[in-house]
Order: structure tokens, then C-alpha cells, then sequence
């Protein structure tokens, strides 16, 4: 983080990690060049603000749903999202079954795997975990999330978008420090904002 920048930049590597469900390396140029662009250090500067706490927007960006980057406390958060569909011949061996923490799989009459998407968070695990690779990665993207903060009233940031290109995970930034900016009076966090306006103001405004 860079108290002069304004902002805080969290990613994982996803090269790198076997549980990556989406690369995130196209991603992370699009969001740094947007927070560079705010001046978010020189914005908080003009905001004439007192005392010595840090003030920074941050940035959290997951290649998974394990969220190792800590999103859900970031004021936007990231998580890659890889949607499980059966594209080929299952042999229900059930392994799917057993990988899935969730339990959102079960054998469907012994026959094919059936995916119950009220408990999927998009994890990869069944795809990597299937030996005949009859599971595959039906649509590859992002989750969106906002407003996570910590301090003497923490809050989990909540989900705008399930599924959107990296262009519109960018763009919602884009959107969101915008909204951020404008309304931003003191130096606090998003979600102190969006609660004080409405998410109904909030979602209006990056539509």
C-alpha cells in the first residue's frame, strides 16, 4: 500500500496457484491504470482532513473463491468465478461428489452428476478433480464485491455482479471510485456511504 497513492492493490498469483480458476494477469494492468487515474492520494490531500489516520480505497483481487486476498473486507472485491457444466461421458465415479465442500453435487440416479447452484460458489474443484473430464468450465469470470471494512463496525462487502468479463469488473471500478469521490466528505470507507445514501443509489449510479 502507498498512503501518497491513495489506494491499496491486493492480488494473488494466480500463474502460479493450482486452485486459480480464471488469470488474473489481464485483469490487474486494467484496475491499477483506473487507480492511478483517480488520484485518490491527492484526493484525500483536498479533503483538508485532520489527524494522522491512514485514508486509502482498497483493491482486493482473488483468482478463487478461497479469497486469499481477504476481498470480502476490501471496499471492491474480485473473486474468479469458473461455472461447472457436464460437457462429456460421466462414469459416475462420484469423485465430484466427494471433492465438493459445498455439497451441491450429487449422482442423479447413479447416471451423471447434477450441480445444484444455490450451494456452487464457482470453485473449479469438480473440473479439476473429474478423471474423465466430463466436467468443464461452462463460463469463466468475476464476482463483484463492495463495501467490506473493518474497524469499530466491520462489515463483509456484498455482491453486486455474479459473472462479468474483466472489462466490466474494471469498469465497475471505474464507476464505483467515481461515486466514491463524489460523495466522499470525510474520508470514509465506501460502505459508510452506500449505507448512508442506499444501495439503490449505489447500483443506479455504475449502471
Amino acid at each position: 500500500m502507498s498512503e501518497d497513492k491513495g489506494f491499496e492493490l491486493r492480488f494473488c498469483n494466480s500463474a502460479s496457484c493450482a486452485l486459480a480458476v480464471v488469470n488474473t494477469e489481464e485483469l490487474l494492468p486494467k484496475l491499477e491504470k483506473i487507480l492511478e487515474n483517480a488520484n485518490l492520494g491527492a484526493f484525500y490531500q483536498s479533503l483538508g482532513l485532520k489527524g494522522k489516520k491512514r485514508r486509502c480505497f482498497r483493491v482486493a483481487v482473488a483468482a478463487c473463491p478461497n479469497a486469499c486476498t481477504q476481498v470480502h473486507i476490501a471496499d471492491y472485491g474480485i473473486i474468479g468465478q469458473a461455472v461447472p457444466a457436464l460437457e462429456g461421458d460421466c462414469n459416475t465415479c462420484g469423485v465430484c461428489v466427494d471433492v465438493c465442500e459445498e455439497e451441491a453435487i450429487t449422482l442423479f440416479e447413479d447416471r451423471f452428476p447434477m450441480i445444484n447452484f444455490e450451494y456452487c460458489i464457482n470453485c473449479g474443484a469438480c473440473i479439476r478433480a473429474c478423471p474423465q473430464d466430463a466436467l468443464k468450465a461452462e463460463s469463466l469470470g468475476y464476482k463483484i464485491l463492495v463495501g467490506g471494512k473493518l474497524g469499530r463496525h466491520p462489515m463483509l462487502a456484498k455482491e453486486v455482479f455474479a459473472l462479468v468479463s474483466a472489462e466490466k469488473a474494471a469498469e465497475i471500478l471505474d464507476k464505483t471510485i467515481s461515486f466514491y469521490q463524489k460523495h466522499c466528505k470525510s474520508g470514509e470507507r465506501l460502505r459508510v456511504i452506500i449505507e448512508k445514501l442506499g444501495w439503490d443509489t449505489y447500483l443506479a449510479a455504475i449502471s
